[in-house]
């Protein structure tokens, strides 16, 4: 069954040589401890040599996965034949390194040394940490076992380490613990208060349950014998709430490291002093009974993660088939341009009209966002147009007294009326312009909204990216000039043609603005006109009701009034006309402003939107894929771009990883 071990192992590789460790959540042990809670000396009595770089500081600065493989003595012998290496019986163990295949190390203080040059390259000659894995292979007569050993947690910033520094290393063990299947080895100190071990607060805090715990209290022999029953409680998992067991080590003493202290000796020693001091559990700690646990714990969760690992491995590799087809290189490239094209103004017809395949819902896009634009801000905008704006009763005097010359003015005074509306109407033309431009910029940017697919493949090839943007742009631009030209002259007509007679704004008059209505009256007073009609012989006018005579009474009043054909021969006071004016003047405004802004919206729609989308596909053939068959430029246009290649290439290279890692998976079944 160790052989589950070897081919995680297999899996680690596949996906360290991508530099993608962490593109699946590989079942792994992975080491927490605090920088002097005994973690390389905890690593290198289960591995049974001294191996790892020492010093003060943060000395492990890079995640270093240690595989530990059995051999055989068949795969020990062909290693030997493949280096022409006598066969010599005093290697047991040799290391290689994933960074330096077909390189074996039999000596592992220049695998020390190795490590250190390493970390050096990946994380700098400072005391900075990097998230690269260094990935070595101990090939032991031991047993089967990986782990992944990171820096120590530590809190203060020392010499030239970065000021963030513990928040560096926070952020990689969380990266490593946080994943669901990852075994948390949590180092604590027999000397200390679990309480307060950073390891156990971080696991509690990535696993609240502790199923998937372990922790490992060093530093046995250093507490005082009045609390070794506390020590006992500790051992016996009373103290720490984790799931998968606590283990009690004794490694090496710094004294044990500089007299070079063997590994057996200190085994040895280990195994005596949890004789004496905890005979009745002594079996169940110890650097033997730890290596033999983790690699137990290790099997079964690779066993119980298996069929999940393998579902998430199939769902990757046809993600990423599917990412690596959109960029493939296409085998006719002419069909492919032209299919392009008119996928393109296919894709951005639907999300004009709302028929796209994914709806967003997150934001407004397409022809809702240009809705949004038109019923939001357009139309608040000139809704909220004063129609007297800058216009005080001092200025339509002097339009009076300007237009009348050396004649008296006339009652309503066309040439003043026609003056001040010329003037306020204009307050329409600005608004209605900016709408055409909002316009105009948000169906450039539903072009970012079409199918992403489209999209992406787009930005593939640069100058063919550009020249459909182009098209865009000139297209737009052409309607532009001839809607806003068309809006500003259509304005221009109403504040140069007058037509106060018209029935529809006499009717007006009568229906928004009483207030209005009867001053405009009173000013000409006509308030008490009476209609001889009351004696009238038509049956009509007698079956009507009193509010309907009053109301054609005063239609015609007002018809008369516009119409200059008022009889009244009393003159006007200078005040009264004014306000007479004054009041037409906003009556005529609102007229006007209902027109415009029930034509502009529609005039947008027909000419700028309809317009464009019948003519896009044709466009886009006749200005880009004609040109491109007459100037002979298929071959030019479609060059991709730096980042899409490599895109692909690391796509290939990752969908490569997960098809062998599936490949070995196959031998997880028959085990």
């Amino acid at each position: 069954m160790q052989s589950l071990i070897q081919v995680v192992n297999k899996l680690q590789d596949v996906f360290a040589v991508v530099g993608e460790q962490q593109i699946a959540d590989l079942p792994q042990i992975v080491v927490v401890g605090t920088q002097s809670s005994g973690k390389s000396s905890v690593l290198e009595s289960i591995v049974g040599k001294s191996f790892l770089p020492r010093g003060t500081g943060i000395v492990t600065r890079a995640p270093l996965v240690i595989q530990m493989i059995r051999y055989t003595e068949e795969t020990k012998q062909t290693m030997l034949m493949s280096h022409n290496i006598e066969d010599n019986e005093s290697i047991t163990e040799w290391v290689e390194f994933l960074h330096m295949q077909n390189h074996f190390f039999f000596d592992f203080d220049s695998v020390r040394n190795e490590i250190e040059s390493r970390t050096n390259i990946l994380a700098g000659n400072n005391k900075g940490i990097t998230n690269s894995q260094i990935l070595m292979k101990i090939h032991t007569n031991r047993y089967d076992l990986t782990f992944v050993d990171l820096p120590g947690i530590t809190k203060v910033a020392v010499g030239d380490q970065p000021e963030d520094i513990d928040e560096q290393i926070q952020k990689l063990i969380i990266s490593y613990v946080s994943k669901a299947n990852s075994i948390i080895l949590a180092v604590v100190t027999a000397n200390t208060d679990p309480s307060t071990s950073e390891s156990l607060q971080i696991a509690k805090k990535m696993d609240p349950d502790g199923i998937r715990t372990i922790a490992v209290v060093t530093k046995l022999d250093l507490i005082d014998e009045g609390t070794l029953q506390d020590t006992k409680d500790l051992l016996c998992g009373r103290r720490i709430p984790v799931k998968l067991g606590i283990i009690g080590v004794v490694n090496r003493s710094q004294k044990d490291i500089v007299e070079n202290k063997s590994m057996d000796a200190t085994l040895t020693s280990e195994t005596e002093f949890l004789k004496t001091n905890y005979p009745d559990i002594c079996t169940k700690h110890g650097n033997k009974a730890l290596a033999r646990t983790l690699q137990m714990i290790l099997i079964t969760h690779i066993k119980k993660v298996y069929p999940k690992l393998k579902a998430e491995l199939e769902d990757m590799k046809n993600k990423l088939g599917r990412k690596l087809m959109l960029l493939h290189t296409p085998d006719n490239k002419v069909s492919f341009v032209i299919g392009l094209l008119k996928d393109i103004s296919k894709s951005y017809e639907d999300t004009v009209n709302g028929n796209q395949n994914d709806v967003s819902v997150d934001e407004v896009i397409g022809g809702a966002s240009v809705s949004r634009i038109i019923q939001q801000k357009y139309l608040k905008t000139i809704n909220a147009i004063d129609p007297l704006q800058d216009l005080t009763n001092e200025n339509i005097a002097t339009i009076l007294l300007n237009t009348s010359g050396t004649s008296q003015s006339t009652f309503v005074n066309e040439k003043a009326l026609q003056k001040i509306l010329s003037r306020q109407l204009k307050n329409l033309i600005e608004p209605s312009l900016d709408c055409v431009e909002l316009v105009r910029s948000e169906m450039l940017n539903i072009l970012n909204s079409i199918d992403i697919r489209l999209l992406d493949t787009l930005r593939r090839y640069p100058q063919l990216n550009e020249d459909v943007r182009n098209v865009f742009e000139k297209l737009l631009e052409e309607n532009v000039k001839n809607i806003k030209d068309f809006i500003e002259s259509y304005i221009e007509s109403y504040q140069e043609c007058l037509d106060t007679a018209n029935p529809d704004f006499i009717f007006e008059i009568i229906k928004s603005n009483s207030t209005i209505q009867e001053e405009i009256l009173a000013a000409a007073n006509i308030n008490n006109y009476k209609d001889d009609s009351d004696s009238s012989s038509d049956g009509n006018w007698k079956d009507m009701s009193q509010n309907k005579k009053i109301e054609l009474n005063r239609i015609q009043m007002l018809n008369q009034l516009l119409s200059g054909l008022n009889n009244n021969d009393e003159s006007l006071e200078s005040s009264e006309q004014v306000k007479l004016h004054r009041d037409l003047s906003q009556c005529y405004f609102e007229f006007i402003r209902k027109i415009v802004r029930d034509f502009v919206p529609k005039r947008i729609k027909h000419k700028m939107i309809n317009c464009f989308l019948k003519v896009l596909d044709k466009r886009l053939n006749e200005e880009i894929f004609q040109t491109y068959l007459i100037e002979k430029k298929i071959d030019e246009v479609l060059l991709e771009d730096e980042s899409f290649q490599k895109d692909r290439k690391d796509l290939d290279t990752k969908l490569d990883a997960v098809m062998k890692a599936l490949k070995n998976m196959i031998d997880i079944q028959y085990l």
